[in-house]
């Protein structure tokens, strides 16, 4: 049996489950946020021997040692819990409870921690930005001048630059009002006259000519080009979305030694699976920026006919035998 970590309203999860189906494949899901809400029940017990056991209106109760292989493909996102008790302001409650989320889920990962994994949880879990970097530099990729600093005075205030977050983004909301923390272009002009402020991440702006979005799947790579500096909405970065004029995707076709290159990064990192973001910059040289292990791939498969959901489908298949 094929066991999904996911979170709600995830397309992915739902079209590989969906090939899963036609392939004969009995597969189950577990979301993380239905874990709180009561929408899936949980029993773990602890003696005579550990024993977990899940139960929803999907597929009844399952024991998790019939379990033959794991897809860890989205599972742990406090933020999602965190609206559901919007309410609470105290920070140290908040932090207490972000403690409890988290360790309940760790009991799944602990409690499966010996069968197939398509994504070992430990993989992700150690996965961070700037170690991605350091590790892409040594296989020989190419990656922007990065800098993380609490001063602009360690800047060069005649170069612009683009600042994102040092782990990962996301989206606040203060009132009526949402902020989504994703790259944006900075000069560092702008902050003379601050003698520190937040440390913070900083990269070289690239002039580019187009972006690359990858999927990597054991061992193969799925490119797709962007053209996002085509419009200043998304010339920066193409998840500033245009929705009423989209940038145009096609399949691409990598250099040998840049394929190769990535295949070799995602197994030194012990990855199975991930979207790499690469700019091609118009001095004709390959740019790499970060792995998300957990990207959406819908993005990909769809504009360049990859057929990605099918492919992971077959690949759990395979684990399950």
């Amino acid at each position: 049996m094929i066991l999904i970590l996911s979170t709600p309203n995830d397309d992915d999860t739902n079209l590989v489950m969906e090939h899963l189906h036609l392939l004969g494949e009995k597969c189950i899901r577990i979301n993380d946020l239905d874990l709180f809400n009561g929408n899936t029940k949980m029993h773990y017990e602890l003696s005579p021997e550990p024993r977990l056991f899940v139960e929803n209106i999907f597929f009844g109760r399952i024991d998790l040692s019939d379990i033959q292989c794991v897809w860890y493909r989205k599972f742990g996102f406090f933020d999602k819990f965190k609206k559901k008790i919007r309410g609470e302001t105290n920070i140290e409650m908040l932090e207490y409870l972000k403690l409890e989320y988290t360790t309940t889920l760790e009991l799944f990962f602990d409690f499966l921690k010996d069968k197939k994994w398509l994504n070992n949880y430990l993989s992700v879990k150690k996965l961070n930005k700037i170690s991605t970097l350091i590790a892409s530099q040594k296989i020989g990729l190419t990656i922007p001048k990065t800098n993380i600093t609490n001063t602009a005075d360690s800047l060069d205030l005649n170069e612009s630059y683009i600042t994102k977050s040092i782990k990962d983004g996301t989206v606040i909301d203060v009132g009526e009002k949402t902020f989504f923390f994703l790259t944006k272009e900075v000069n560092p002009r702008t902050m003379i006259g601050y003698n520190h402020f937040f440390p913070s991440l900083f990269q070289e702006k690239i002039d580019k000519e187009y972006e690359l979005r990858i999927f990597h799947l054991n061992g193969k790579n799925y490119p797709m080009a962007i053209f996002s500096q085509r419009d200043t909405q998304t010339g920066v970065d193409y998840r500033h979305y245009n929705y009423s004029k989209p940038n145009r995707m096609i399949p691409y076709s990598l250099p040998g030694e840049l394929d190769e290159k990535i295949c070799r990064l995602m197994k030194t990192l012990e990855l199975d699976t991930g979207s790499l973001d690469i700019i091609k910059g118009k001095d004709g040289e390959y740019y790499f920026l970060e792995i998300n292990p957990s990207g959406q791939f819908r993005m990909t498969s769809m504009p360049c006919n990859y057929n990605l959901h099918y492919e992971v489908a077959q690949c759990l298949k395979k684990m399950n035998t």
